[in-house]
């Protein structure tokens, strides 16, 4: 699906408070892309819901909750803003959010000051793995199978898939999803060198092919680009987004179910072959600063015309179609594309008597379309709810959101989520594979070696 932004382009929300995995993507969800495009005006049949099955009195909720973020303090305006819509239908439910942020959990604890709820990464890894063997968050499955009015075919599956463990329980539920990732680019740029349209890009020989043509030195002055492929939010989300380009998933970097590493997998060892090998054969550092260094400050390669394309997630979409109305949009090839975003953990601190409010406030958080619609409104935030009716309306409007959308519809990949904490030791060794003094396979191994033995020890 391509998509040309329109003049006037509407920005939706907070854009500061987009999501990545890292972003908490890698850490982040199809159907065929042409109907989607085509019925994007309309919304999903919704699934059997609360508002079908039975009108629970929310009145008789009650309870005194305290919410700890990721974000720390900077959203509590616009939270307090969400829990006045909350209010509307848990109206004896109080929330307070707290200004501190997640890594000021232990002091907390120490000084008595808990949370009832933690807005945290989603998925295991992207959060700290000793919330589960430390006792302080709560499987929500019994609050699931209690509660009628809920269902968890009201969310993406994938996104609510990545709370889910092998046993069964649910440590978490959406509160974000971001899709990742849209290619934004510059039909200029495309013509100019001779393309009409951006081909599939299926493989990673078949993504290499069509963008080296843009990687273009001319009497050694670099004098177009496009977005770099190691450059990807991160480390290890760019190593995911390509081995999921050469068929890997998930899986191929762990399996839950046996709780084995294999980082060293086939196709995570090509993917990465692959990356090194295009930083060495198209990317020149010194000429790629003195080029950044010609333009004006804070402007990047693509708004420049010095760039065919970036890949990007929908608030730095946004961002580029309020500067360059013109820009392009297409989402990245099907096997490639993943879900990250952040979930709602329930803690074990709060008070018995209040867990019924917890409850109550993550499931109107995760799967109500009044949250999807503010939250949207607010932080540019997109839920995991498949009825969102108020972002097929802005849609309509914002190629970004439309792009997002077909991107929800397709994505059925999250990233890996080995459950502790791996990525200092990944990217920490990481610059010396790009560098080219530890080779990828090496690497590799390694990086399976050592998870797996957290994963042993986190065993025993």
């Amino acid at each position: 699906m391509r998509q040309k932004a329109r003049k006037g382009l509407k920005t939706i929300g907070a854009i500061g408070l987009v999501t990545v995995l890292a972003a908490c993507s890698s850490g982040g969800a199809g159907n065929n892309s042409a109907n989607n495009a085509a019925n994007a005006g309309t919304s999903p049949q919704p699934s059997t819901t609360a508002e079908q099955t039975s009108t629970p009195d929310n009145s008789a909720v009650k309870g005194d909750i305290k919410v700890l973020s990721i974000f720390a303090g900077g959203p509590a305006e616009n939270f307090k803003k969400m829990m006045e819509k909350f209010n509307e239908t848990y109206p004896n439910v109080k929330v307070t959010y707290m200004m501190q942020g997640i890594d000021d959990l232990p002091a907390l604890i120490s000084a008595g000051d808990t949370p009832d709820i933690m807005l945290a990464g989603g998925g295991n890894g992207n959060y700290p793995a000793s919330w589960i063997p430390d006792n302080l968050i709560q499987d929500l499955a019994p609050f699931i199978e209690k509660d009628k009015s809920f269902s968890a075919d009201s969310l993406y599956e994938t996104a609510y898939k990545r709370g889910v463990t092998t046993d069964g329980k649910v440590w978490q539920l959406p509160y974000s999803v971001d899709p990742n990732f849209t290619i934004v680019y510059n039909r200029d740029v495309l013509e100019q060198y001779g393309n009409t349209e951006l081909p599939d890009m299926n493989s990673l020989q078949g993504f290499e092919d069509f963008v080296k043509s843009y990687w273009i030195a001319e009497n050694g002055e670099q004098v177009m680009t496009t977005s770099s492929p190691l450059e990807l939010y991160g480390n290890f989300n760019s190593l995911t987004t390509f081995a999921y380009l050469n068929g890997a998933d998930a899986s191929t970097f762990y399996n839950p179910d046996t709780n084995k590493v294999t980082f060293n997998d086939p196709k995570i060892v090509e993917a990465l072959e692959w990356l090194v090998r295009f930083k060495r054969e198209n990317i020149d550092d010194e000429r790629i600063k003195k080029l950044q260094d010609s333009l004006p400050a804070n402007t990047s390669r693509l708004i420049a015309g010095k760039s065919l394309m970036e890949l990007s997630v929908v608030g730095h979409v946004q961002q580029a179609l309020q500067l360059n109305p013109d820009l392009e949009l297409a989402p990245m090839p099907s096997n490639s594309l993943w879900l990250g975003g952040h979930a709602l953990f329930m803690t074990t601190l709060g008070k018995k008597e209040n867990e019924e409010a917890a409850w109550s406030l993550i499931k109107w958080l995760s799967s109500s379309k009044e949250a999807a619609e503010i939250n949207l409104q607010l932080n540019g935030t997109i839920s995991a709810a498949k009825d969102n009716p108020y972002l097929l309306q802005q849609a309509e409007s914002d190629p970004a959101l439309k792009v997002a959308y077909d991107i929800l519809q397709q994505a059925k990949k999250l990233p890996p989520f080995p459950p502790v904490q791996f990525q200092d030791e990944f990217d920490r060794k990481y610059g010396d594979v790009i560098n080219g003094t530890l080779e990828p396979k090496a690497f590799l191994d390694h990086m399976t070696t050592y998870i797996q033995a957290l994963l042993d020890e986190k065993k025993s």
